[in-house]
């Protein structure tokens, strides 16, 4: 009889696990698209490549994986954090919390360094002299970013820019 009982809880604990709301139960890339932006093999490369699980391990109950999870699918839907909070199983609060802490550690993992710009020799047109020309440096300059990974490899250099532009307009210009 005993057996038996653990028998019926046990499938009743691996029913339920299969419908919670976590990365591995969406096995349909078009719904992982749909939640998160990404395919599930982007989904799960991503979060591997940006080794944040210990920092999201901030406590024993919640996976990193699933507050990641989570950030994506507000920050994809847009939807409410009462809504989320059904969907996961958690409160409110929690889910404030640990979207605010998703955000903090990928702002640590993936923030913009510094545009910095070069001096450049003194073209000889002066149509060219006053596109390069900074008057923050009060000299001839170029623009440039390089993008690194939290691993330290380069993920993309990008194309030079007059020292006249700013660094707002640079960033804007290197994501259209």
């Amino acid at each position: 009889m005993l057996s038996e009982k653990d028998n019926a809880l046990k499938e009743v604990n691996s029913r339920l696990e299969k419908e919670k709301f976590i990365p591995e139960n969406i096995r349909d890339d078009t719904k992982m698209k749909a939640l998160t932006n990404f395919t599930i093999k982007e989904f799960f490369c991503i979060y591997r490549f940006l080794q944040i699980e210990d920092d999201l391990s901030v406590d024993t109950k919640r996976r990193s994986i699933d507050r990641y999870f989570m950030f994506l699918v507000k920050l994809r839907t847009g939807i409410s954090n009462e809504f989320l909070s059904v969907l996961f199983g958690i409160s409110d609060s929690t889910v404030s919390r640990d979207f605010n802490l998703v955000t903090d550690v990928l702002h640590d993992k993936l923030k913009l360094q510094d545009v910095f710009p070069t001096k450049d020799e003194k073209p000889a047109s002066p149509m060219e002299q006053q596109m390069t020309f900074s008057r923050y440096k009060n000299a001839n300059t170029l623009k440039g970013m390089i993008g690194i990974t939290p691993n330290g490899a380069i993920s993309f250099i990008s194309e030079l820019y007059s020292g006249s532009i700013s660094d707002k307009g640079h960033f804007i210009r290197w994501i259209d």
